[in-house]
């Protein structure tokens, strides 16, 4: 390790997942154990991003049901509107509680030498959460991931068209699984969401990309509605034909409240 090694700290640790480190993999290991197991080795994978109280047994349930490569490209939303609009995280490792998670250097160059709109940039990264919680489920399910954190903040096609069409090349190359990170609605009544929900589920199945995109933004149904674009647009070139829903849920099935819930979504593309 050389004195230019650097490292992301953990944003949100302790706050959307378990800062102290045996209760985190005993969290993780139960998520991931009470779904049912397989093995399918996907294209790609959608998973949500709320604190794992509320989404955990969903995102556990997406993973719990693939392999987990060495390699995955990790593409999510930028809550914070910080940094470049297509954001390639710069460090070598994310840290967490339980340890590191190597960043794949090698990928995130062949990213940024097929994206050219795509940069290196640490602030977009810095506070964001939506690609923190996923990583220790990958870490979970493969000890040897690494990984390429790409932070999404801009709904225009042409860069995300550019940026599948990288996500694509990068993945189709070096076999690496590619994971968007989002969530469906947000504060609705639970039984408008599920209507909301539902009808994008069924645009999702389509695994057309601008027509997703455009029923996204309309109904207001995907925060990481970019991601999910990129996501399914670079499988979709490498031959996905396949959308699988794997576990839909709302945070009133955890809280109980069902006059304002959020929207959880679980889906593998092969």
């Amino acid at each position: 390790m050389t004195s230019s090694y650097t490292i992301r700290p953990s944003a949100v640790a302790g706050m959307f997942y378990p800062g102290d480190p045996q209760t985190l993999l005993d969290d993780l290991r139960g998520y991931i154990n009470a779904a049912p197991q397989g093995n399918a080795r996907p294209l790609a994978a959608i998973s949500p991003h709320a604190g794992w109280h509320y989404s955990g047994h969903v995102a556990g349930a997406v993973f719990a049901s693939i392999e987990v490569p060495n390699r995955v490209i990790l593409i999510g939303p930028n809550h914070r509107g910080r940094g470049a609009a297509l954001a390639l995280d710069p460090h070598d490792a994310w840290e967490f509680p339980f340890g590191e998670v190597p960043v794949d250097r090698e990928l995130g160059a062949l990213l940024l030498q097929y994206c050219p709109q795509l940069k290196e940039d640490s602030a977009a990264h810095a506070q964001e959460h939506s690609l923190e919680v996923i990583v220790p489920f990958l870490h979970a399910k493969n000890p040897a991931v690494k990984i390429a954190p790409v932070c999404v903040g801009t709904h225009d096609a042409h860069k995300l068209a550019a940026l599948a069409a990288a996500v694509a090349r990068a993945a189709r190359e070096t076999g690496a699984l590619v994971v968007a990170s989002t969530d469906m609605t947000h504060y609705l009544s639970d039984k408008t969401a599920r209507a909301i929900d539902g009808k994008m589920i069924e645009t999702l199945t389509s695994l057309d990309p601008e027509k997703i995109l455009a029923a996204a933004l309309g109904e207001q149904a995907l925060c990481g509605a970019g991601p999910v674009y990129v996501t399914v647009s670079a499988a979709r070139e490498n031959g996905a034909r396949n959308f699988e829903v794997i576990r839909y849920a709302t945070s009133g099935d955890i809280e109980g409240n069902r006059d304002a819930v959020v929207g959880y979504g679980g889906f593998v593309i092969s």
